[in-house]
């Protein structure tokens, strides 16, 4: 079973007969043991064997314009070309280094190489006209055969490595900003965590100091109502006040053992509760603060 490598070439050239040279050169016909093969073996250093010659698919063109055209459908395919054989004379239409100007606007990395017959195209001239670039190479007619084949070669091999290295490029940035992303995600948790940490300490530290006086709170309220349940004319509204002034300060004073445990990372200890005795706790509280356009009324389940 042979190995084919497959490179897409295009050539403008207004001659026909240039065309045709180049699919001689790089689309030969017939068994692969050919001249051709050797020549490839030698040029990547290997023993020829049969159907290991590269194939090379190709596409001409008489003039800059047409060739444009091609090269755009060839990228709207997504089959782009890695190198382009471009004349330098083809008129009436656009000469070589328009036509180069034309092609990488379209496709910047597409290797190009140049041919000219004509002494007055200096390499000078042709730099001053395109500028320097590692993708341009110029080759004098008439060429040999041998030669095309090594510039076909070399350029396709070397667009299809730049190819590779662009995508596995796209594939770390891809792999970074997701490495990234998840970094930023876990560094907003830890400052999520440091933030409730501090809300934590803050908490312990005032649950800390509202327990005191809640202490002095509820100490002083139990000497008043011994001192008051202790008199001959005690007020059993001022008894049922103090009452209401020591439970509260108990309520308040569980509320805080909870807000300290919650900042010491302590575990709490679950409880049962009589929900009409919390209720029932509550509304004398609410009774003396909601005004007496509100209606309060509690209603409970018959448990009987």
């Amino acid at each position: 079973m042979s190995t084919v490598s497959a490179f897409r070439v295009l050539v403008v050239d207004d001659n026909a007969a240039i065309h045709d040279d180049f699919r001689k050169i790089l689309c030969p016909t017939g068994p692969s043991t050919t001249e051709l093969d050797t020549v490839e073996a030698d040029i990547l250093g290997m023993v020829p064997e049969p159907g290991l010659m590269t194939r090379f698919e190709l596409d001409v063109a008489t003039q800059g314009a047409e060739g444009l055209e091609l090269l755009r459908r060839a990228l709207e395919e997504g089959r782009p070309y890695g190198l382009a054989f471009v004349d330098m004379r083809m008129p009436p239409g656009w000469d070589g280094i328009e036509t180069v100007i034309q092609l990488w606007r379209a496709q910047s990395d597409l290797q190009v190489v140049i041919c000219t017959a004509y002494s007055d195209h200096s390499l000078e001239n042709i730099h001053q006209g395109l500028g320097q670039s590692d993708n341009l190479l110029i080759l004098k007619k008439p060429f040999d055969n041998v030669e095309v084949l090594q510039l076909a070669h070399a350029l396709t091999r070397k667009w299809g490595l730049g190819v590779q290295n662009r995508l596995r490029l796209e594939e770390l940035h891809a792999q970074i900003q997701r490495e990234m992303s998840g970094r930023l995600q876990v560094e907003e948790s830890l400052r999520q965590a440091q933030k409730m940490e501090a809300i934590g300490q803050l908490a312990s530290g005032v649950a800390h100091d509202f327990n005191n006086l809640l202490t002095i709170i509820q100490g002083h309220a139990s000497l008043c109502l011994e001192r008051l349940e202790a008199a001959a004319a005690a007020d059993p509204t001022m008894a049922d006040s103090i009452r209401q002034i020591s439970q509260a300060s108990l309520r308040a004073s569980a509320l805080t053992r909870q807000l300290l445990a919650f900042g010491r990372k302590q575990m709490l200890q679950p409880r049962t509760l009589k929900l009409e005795d919390v209720v029932n706790d509550l509304s004398k509280s609410l009774l003396r603060v909601i005004g007496e356009h509100i209606t309060f009324q509690r209603q409970f389940p018959d448990r009987r």
